[in-house]
């Protein structure tokens, strides 16, 4: 679940996290094969390993109740990923669309003068050519990259989540130098929603409010709703709630829903007030197991402690998809537990969640598994 992991697999590229001696025993320029295809530990081949493919075919319509959507990042994927069989996208990760596609820190396009390397201000010129107004530039680009993707599913529901980079990664965006901290522990620090009305990116997250609703009103890509990260408290959501607002996209006008990430200890222990605020809830298992066990999910040395399926956050878990059952709001995940693991799919057909949004290569495997807990579900019911 490190970050790098998460960026590996939403470029479909095979990755393995951590091997300790691997720039020692790889030569440069040796042939190796690298496998992500045998379990949780990825396995690394010399030369070219010999392997075989399965195929199977399953019927979009496999009736299933509770929905299976997907997790994306890469707009220029949507259409491939779209017909797999799916209930629309559960999240759809702003910040790969803007580090692929954009590549500038949006505030040095807010505020372009502040922009003090050279070489930043060379490429942020050759980037916006045609653009004389360069904020225009990411509220044209990323308005495409999320209507690509919205265009794709419709008219199936995509949830949208608003930029959620850390501070560390802000700053390897072009210009982001000059307009971010550091912080000795990114993971924890300025992220999420307190960013969108902090006077440090304020300016920034109008662009992003802009792209959105170019892609609702102008496009008319309807299907588009739009999530919140790392709310840490109820304060900090309706602060994030507000400035949507001023910025064009109050919940509930034009149909619009905003959702909530159920991400922290406190969203589980005050899940019935942040309910009240929202449309829905998509739990995100990372971080929520991060902050639970007291993880960096980063690290490796800690990484065998690192968990999903621990009791606390299994009742973590259960404790929310209950609260928003009573409160008739409808709750998914989003996390990578459930891609990672069909038995902890299994568990959260069990405890009731409405959706399970998944990466696109684990859709397949998982189905039966959640067609065997529903199954077991309705006859103890």
């Amino acid at each position: 679940t490190s970050h790098t992991a998460i960026v590996a697999r939403a470029l479909g590229i095979p990755a393995v996290v951590g091997t300790g001696d691997g720039t020692v025993k790889i030569k440069t320029g040796q042939t190796i094969t690298v496998s992500t295809a045998e379990g949780e530990t990825g396995k690394i081949y010399g030369g070219i390993a010999r392997f075989r493919t399965e195929s199977c075919g399953i019927s979009p319509d496999i009736g299933l109740k509770t929905k299976v959507m997907l997790n994306l990042g890469r707009s220029e994927e949507a259409i491939r990923n779209s017909f797999i069989p799916n209930s629309g996208v559960g999240l759809a990760r702003m910040e790969f669309m803007i580090s692929s596609s954009i590549k500038i820190h949006p505030m040095a396009l807010v505020d372009f003068d502040r922009v003090t390397r050279e070489e930043d201000r060379r490429k942020i010129q050759q980037l916006t050519v045609g653009f004389p107004d360069k904020k225009q530039y990411f509220v044209t680009k990323l308005s495409e990259q999320i209507g690509m993707m919205a265009a794709a599913f419709y008219p199936k529901p995509v949830i949208l989540r608003l930029s959620d980079f850390k501070t560390n990664e802000y700053a390897n965006l072009i210009g982001g130098m000059d307009f971010e901290f550091q912080e000795e522990n990114p993971m924890i620090g300025f992220r999420g929603s307190y960013r969108y009305s902090h006077p440090l990116y304020q300016k920034g997250f109008a662009l992003e409010c802009a792209a959105v609703k170019k892609v609702r009103m102008e496009m008319g890509l309807m299907n588009l709703k739009v999530m919140i990260p790392f709310c840490r408290t109820l304060q900090d959501a309706k602060m994030a709630l507000n400035e949507l607002q001023k910025n064009g996209l109050a919940r509930g006008e034009a149909g619009l829903e905003v959702w909530m990430m159920c991400e922290i200890p406190s969203n589980v222990i005050e899940a019935e007030s942040f309910l009240d605020l929202f449309d829905g809830f998509s739990i995100g298992s990372n971080d929520l197991t991060q902050l639970a066990l007291g993880i960096d999910r980063d690290s490796e040395v800690m990484a065998p402690l690192f968990s999903e399926e621990d009791p606390a956050v299994k009742t973590m878990i259960s404790q929310v998809i209950r609260a928003a059952k009573k409160a008739k709001k409808p709750i998914s995940i989003c996390g990578q537990a459930p891609s990672d693991f069909p038995e902890f799919a299994g568990f959260l057909v069990r405890e009731g969640i409405d959706s399970i949004s998944l990466s696109p290569d684990a859709v397949l495997r998982t189905l039966p598994v959640l067609m065997f807990a529903e199954s077991r579900r309705e006859r103890n019911e």
